[in-house]
């Protein structure tokens, strides 16, 4: 079930779906997580400061520290003026889009809740012991896509 969510997102994310569910999602709530930031728990709107955060914490989930360029890429924003835009953003912070699809990358850190759209692991057809193992393969899957996507 997980390999198939997964492929789901991979798709989307390789034809650009990703902002349309973004868009979808906008009015949804999150499950909150405890140590997640406030804005992060059923606000579509982030900050510039939480998005400086999370480019620092989805840095860290992947080994490997982020440019405001490479969260460009990773944002679909064209390389010529992308950094440029994701440090505007970290001063103002992004615009409702592009706020969403922020909220679907920090699904790879560990520290940020997994959203229900993509939340199949609470189900009742899970067992209860297999759902932190594959929680974390969801992340990692999750964390691989980062990568890939960055090159």
């Amino acid at each position: 079930m997980i390999q198939a969510w997964v492929q789901l997102w991979t798709t989307m994310l390789s034809y650009g779906l990703l902002l349309r569910i973004a868009e979808q999602m906008q009015n949804q709530a999150l499950v909150r997580h405890p140590s997640c930031p406030a804005r992060f728990q059923g606000i579509s709107q982030v900050t510039g400061p939480e998005l400086r955060q999370l480019r620092n914490d989805l840095g860290e989930a992947i080994g490997r520290s982020l440019t405001p360029a490479d969260m460009a890429k990773l944002c679909g924003l064209t390389p010529a003026n992308g950094g440029d835009t994701i440090r505007r953003w970290e001063i103002s912070g992004p615009s409702g889009p592009a706020g969403e699809l922020l909220r679907i990358l920090a699904m790879a850190c560990d520290s940020y809740p997994i959203l229900d759209n993509f939340n199949v692991f609470d189900r009742f057809n899970i067992p209860e012991q297999e759902r932190p193992a594959r929680r974390t393969e969801f992340r990692e899957k999750m964390r691989n896509e980062v990568r890939q996507r960055l090159g």
